[in-house]
């Protein structure tokens, strides 16, 4: 019989585990593991529910004011910044926001706040509103 790990012939074998994997190996080899017994059922990990993070939650009476790319626009210029800038500051991809501006994407809830956070403007408005 042939070691499993260095190839060797082997008359007396051990069982070992290296790696989490069961190896037949020669006593030199053997103290590259630890000894395993049959009998020894292999631990399982118990998987375990992640824990609930905290979301930002807007309430349902408010919507994406329909004129968001404007508004983005307006604070962004008013500040005098450059989308590079404004991007560097929010630490955002500038073309991101280029995409907000010209309304070919809507910002998610996140970011509509960091962009409400960054520029002073009020994304959402009351869902009777506009």
């Amino acid at each position: 019989m042939y070691c499993e790990l260095c190839g060797k012939n082997a008359p007396e074998r051990r069982m070992v585990i290296v790696d989490a994997t069961v190896f037949n190996v020669c006593a030199a080899c053997a103290r590259h593991g630890k000894p395993y017994a049959p009998s020894q059922a292999p631990k399982k990990k118990v998987a375990r529910p992640a824990p609930a993070q905290a979301k930002i939650g807007i309430a349902d009476d408010l919507v994406l004011d329909p004129e968001f790319p404007r508004l983005i626009r307006e604070a962004r210029m008013k500040k005098g910044l450059t989308h590079e800038q404004l991007g560097m500051q929010m630490n955002e991809k500038a073309n991101l926001l280029r995409r907000f501006e010209t309304g070919a994407l809507k910002p998610d809830e996140l970011f509509a706040k960091k962009l409400e956070r960054f520029l002073g403007v009020k994304l959402y408005v009351a869902a009777g509103k506009k």
